[in-house]
């Protein structure tokens, strides 16, 4: 070790002399701008962490910082300092309302310009009223109830945490209350958690109140003079002054244009289809027709087979006599569409009430798929199941079209048929006795 001594290196030990401290342990723990590990960890120096540097700050000679001394808990100070020799200090009560209220800050704008006290008012165009001190600045028991205040919420938010996982993990997704319970248990951890941040910064919190000068914001008259005349020689450019007919047509366009804002919100007044939507083109007494216009008569299926089929409208003529026309238009195929199929005899169970829906084997059911509306068009005969391509649902034929497997989960709406004496197959009852199409009708 060097035995040299001077500012800046460490001198002897026990020597009063140099600014740094000595080489032994002891010594180094006892320097005020320590900031190593102590030899002893019993005898903890404030500058071990980062957390006791911001409780006991130091500055870089490793002299108290300001308002840092004894009497606020500072590291010890050597003897011949302004705070004087260490001493035990006493914390105010938590119900000690005697402390000096904390002002709020106000900056100056101008160097030497009186700033006012709470209560006045600043002159000269519009000052500041100073903002009063909060009851948690001057009353200790205003703050420690703000404390527990937020503190209630952070538990709160905990709680919510808490009860998001335990719902999570232990709760039946297939109930009611299961999604509920995650949304409340969650609004109240985001919410605690939220709340208490809001209320820590508005009670507890520094509040400053800072004023600063600021120039006028107006523009010179020479530079508004400048400006007026660069925008009429503009708008003199356009020609709109000199030519009327442009600028009375343009204005008419713009305000055309503009009331287009206002069709959106008027086909917001246009009827609902109400239960519209709920029936077909199928009226008592239509003629089942094929897309080509044929009427289907018994025996033009042969066991087995299946056809397409759509409505013919029974109409009146005027000498009295009955034409059918076909409604095969694009509404009418988008609801109406039905497939005939023919049965071997004595294999077909109807349900209950609808013993006489069909006639020598011959049944008809929508066409439209109940899943999501795909045309069912695959039959196998041996299985007499009717199978969607879209999704693959399958629907038994015999069981009234049931839906057996595949996404859809109701039967196919059966269509009431039956003959007249020239054997023309016509819709015995009129239309479905329940919505076609998608299951979502039996929801709306």
């Amino acid at each position: 070790m060097s035995d040299q001594t001077g500012p800046g290196t460490p001198g002897p030990a026990g020597s009063g002399g140099g600014d740094q401290p000595g080489d032994s342990a002891q010594e180094r723990v006892h320097y005020a701008g320590y900031q190593g590990e102590p030899a002893d960890k019993s005898d903890q120096d404030s500058m071990s962490s980062i957390f006791k540097r911001a409780k006991h700050p130091v500055d870089t000679s490793g002299a108290p910082a300001g308002g840092s001394g004894i009497s606020a808990g500072g590291p010890d100070v050597p003897a011949g300092t302004s705070d004087g020799p260490e001493a035990l200090g006493t914390p105010p009560h938590q119900t000690d309302s005697t402390r000096d209220p904390e002002t709020t800050v106000i900056r100056a704008g101008d160097a030497g310009v009186a700033q006012p006290t709470y209560g006045e008012r600043a002159g000269g165009g519009g000052g500041v009223t100073v903002r009063p001190p909060r009851a948690e600045d001057v009353d200790r028991r205003a703050e420690r109830r703000a404390e527990r205040l937020i503190a209630f919420w952070f538990l709160i938010s905990v709680v919510g945490t808490v009860g998001f996982v335990i719902t999570n993990f232990v709760g039946d997704k297939h109930k009611a209350y299961y999604t509920p319970s995650l949304g409340s248990a969650l609004g109240l951890a985001v919410g605690g958690l939220g709340i208490g941040m809001i209320l820590w910064a508005k009670r507890l919190m520094p509040h400053e109140q800072a004023v600063q000068e600021r120039h006028e914001f107006t523009s010179s008259k020479e530079d508004i003079a400048v400006t007026e005349a660069e925008i009429a020689a503009g708008f003199a450019d356009t020609g709109l002054a000199r030519f009327p007919l442009l600028r009375r047509t343009l204005l008419g366009a713009g305000t055309v244009l503009g009331g287009l804002i206002v069709v959106p919100l008027l086909n917001l007044t246009n009827s609902k289809p109400g239960k519209k939507l709920d029936h077909t083109s199928w009226v008592k007494g239509a003629r089942l027709v094929t897309e080509d216009g044929r009427l289907v008569k018994l025996g033009d299926i042969s066991i087995g087979g299946i056809e397409t089929v759509f409505p013919a409208i029974p109409v009146t003529e005027s000498d009295g006599t009955t034409t059918y026309k076909p409604k095969m238009d694009l509404h009418a195929k988008a609801d109406s569409t039905t497939i005939l199929i023919r049965l071997p005899p004595g294999v077909d169970r109807p349900r209950k009430g609808r013993e006489n829906w069909s006639i020598d084997g011959h049944v008809a059911y929508s066409k439209i798929c109940s899943h999501a509306g795909c045309p069912v068009s695959l039959y196998e005969q041996q299985t007499h199941h009717l199978l969607c391509p879209c999704h693959q649902s399958v629907f038994d034929v015999l069981d009234g079209c049931r839906a057996i497997f595949g996404p859809a989960s109701r039967s196919l709406p059966q269509l009431a048929i039956t003959a007249d004496d020239d054997g023309f197959l016509y819709a015995r009852n009129g239309d479905y006795d329940e919505p076609v199409g998608a299951a979502f009708w039996e929801r709306s």
